[in-house]
């Protein structure tokens, strides 16, 4: 059996629109703030290989030493 069809009054379509345009913003969004993170990732980790001291990398990059050693491991020496 088919299901009904829903039909929406004009104020009703108007504001779905706006929440599906809403929804599409936040998405992308999210997609761009991922994509910032994994570079600022990637410019911690080059940073850390390159002898920056993790203690001075956390304080100046607000990321913490727990994220930066689950993210990439326990540096083998001591800074």
């Amino acid at each position: 059996m088919p299901r009904p069809t829903t039909k929406l009054t004009a104020d009703q379509q108007k504001l779905l629109e706006a929440a599906i345009t809403a929804a599409q913003k936040s998405d992308e969004a999210a997609r761009q703030a991922k994509a910032i993170e994994e570079a600022a990732w990637d410019a911690i980790i080059t940073a850390r290989n390159a002898g920056v001291p993790d203690d001075l990398l956390c304080k100046q990059t607000g990321f913490s030493r727990a994220t930066l050693n689950r993210k990439f491991g326990k540096r083998p020496e001591v800074d």
